[in-house]
């Protein structure tokens, strides 16, 4: 069986948007870095083009990671290098000044949050290329959402991504075919290799080793690539730190899985999605254009409205009907236009430990979070059909299948729907080990040092206390850039 040995100044845990900067950080400061993966490397090449085969590849348990209840909610995450970095659509968005306002005042995260932060996504801006949708890449999905927001009288805009040179392939969701986007696996986990970090794929963690409180390591299961059965095992000692970055659901898992109990898990919170699909007379060409190109922040309802391009595999699921019906409709694929809303649900769950070791993740929306998919799915339905679709299919129980009328999108909001009508998905997890400088209150303190414990640090958005609203990548990679920092010196 194989046996994998190795050691350095630090071990990092995952190579997202948190594990991949603090390695970048660290190792460019001249300590010797360790990353640990569990998924594999996905280069260009490497990366399938099926999108079926892609997931298989990239997406944790090819999506089937869900919430626990009568209506389980999809937990979309990433398993390779890159985290859910490779499978997103570059969103970047700095943290909103009611955010930090009160992560401020509620958890003493002075540091964090204050004008350091924006140094720090000065910095990441420049590295990563980020700038706002051009024109010419919007694609149909895109132009059309900006019409109806401009009809509307809608706070629309082109979104801002870490995609410099994007030709608008829509294929974030498989891997960019140019590498355009600048994914973790593109940007930062180079920068760190070519500092002298070492990557070890294909490697499960286990459990943080400790030398009474003081974290010295970890251990885990080495994967077979093809098979993701475990082949061997590893050792990884750490001399200064161990640094958990396996994301929201997973970091909690390890850190329960070491014997740390305290608050862990406690607190998750998430950006569940609903989508609505309209059909127009006219060809809107989903599949060209970036993934994802327009937005309607709405903070004071709690919601961001989203173009959303599917590839035609995701599409063809969406659309309703049966036998001649469906096939009518897929022959007029290039016809439908989609858009999303994340919602900033209120709601706070938790993750435990399963009884073969896998997260249980107990999440359920309030009464106040389900009115608010009500708001947000009758406010798209509203503006497909306000900017010229023929027909728009909600795709939620209790309401009519087909709207042909703007006034009909009232009926969602009249309608007595529950959380189990939607279909929904979470792509963004939050505050399962959360900072606060009160250990009575969070996991970790505000330098994210796990609070009664030496040597251990979570750095992704298990630490952010709440959830934004936004999409977070650009908010966890700025806080653990002045973590790691501070950390390296």
């Amino acid at each position: 069986m194989t046996r994998l040995v190795d050691d350095a100044d630090f071990v990092v845990i995952g190579t997202g948007a948190g594990g991949a900067t603090a390695a970048r950080v660290l190792s460019a400061a001249g300590h010797s870095v360790i990353m640990v993966e569990e998924g594999p490397s996905l280069g260009k090449q490497a990366r399938a083009r099926g999108l079926l085969d892609a997931m298989s590849q990239s997406v944790r348990d090819f999506a089937t990671v869900a919430t626990e209840g009568i209506a389980p909610i999809p937990l979309l995450q990433g398993r390779c290098v890159g985290g859910s970095t490779a499978i997103n659509s570059g969103i970047i968005w700095r943290t909103p000044a009611d955010v930090r306002l009160a992560w401020r005042r509620d958890y003493g995260l002075d540091d964090l949050v204050g004008p350091g932060l924006d140094r720090a996504f000065d910095v990441i801006e420049e590295e990563l290329g980020v700038a706002t949708v051009e024109s010419s890449v919007m694609g149909g999905n895109g132009h059309l959402m900006a019409h109806a927001a401009d009809l509307l009288g809608l706070p629309g805009r082109p979104m801002r991504r870490n995609v410099p040179g994007c030709r608008g392939r829509a294929r974030c969701l498989q891997g960019c075919p140019e590498g355009a986007r600048q994914s973790m696996d593109v940007a930062y986990v180079p920068r760190a290799l070519e500092s002298g970090a070492r990557l070890h794929t294909l490697c499960r963690a286990r459990r943080v080793l400790f030398r009474g409180s003081r974290a010295t390591g970890v251990e885990g299961v080495a994967l077979d690539a093809c098979t993701r059965k475990p082949i061997g095992k590893f050792r990884f000692s750490a001399h200064r730190a161990v640094i958990l970055a396996a994301g929201a659901i997973h970091t909690p898992l390890l850190l329960l899985q070491s014997g740390l109990r305290r608050n862990v898990g406690d607190g998750f919170q998430a950006h569940p999605g609903v989508a609505v699909l309209g059909r127009f007379r006219e060809q809107v060409g989903m599949g060209y254009g970036a993934s994802q190109a327009y937005e309607v922040p709405l903070r004071d309802r709690d919601m961001k409205l989203e173009s959303i391009s599917l590839p035609p595999e995701l599409l063809a699921t969406r659309i309703p009907g049966a036998g001649a019906t469906w096939q009518q409709n897929l022959a007029r694929l290039n016809h439908f236009a989609q858009w999303c809303a994340i919602i900033r649900m209120e709601t706070r769950g938790r993750v435990r430990r399963g009884l073969f070791g896998g997260p249980r993740v107990h999440y359920r929306p309030t009464h106040r979070d389900v009115e608010r998919l009500k708001q947000a799915a009758s406010l798209l339905a509203r503006m497909l059909l306000t900017a010229g679709a023929e027909e728009v299919y909600p795709g939620i129980s209790g309401v009519r299948s087909v709207m042909t009328e703007a006034a009909q999108a009232d009926e969602i909001l009249a309608a007595p729907l529950r959380q189990r009508d939607f279909h929904l998905m979470a792509s963004h997890h939050f505050a399962s080990a959360k900072a606060s400088n009160d250990a009575r209150h969070g996991v970790v303190a505000p330098d994210l040092g796990v609070h009664g414990a030496q040597g251990l640090y979570v750095m992704d958005a298990s630490a952010l206390p709440s959830n934004m609203g936004v999409n977070p990548q650009h908010t966890i990679m700025g806080v653990v850039m002045q973590a790691a920092e501070r950390l390296a010196s």
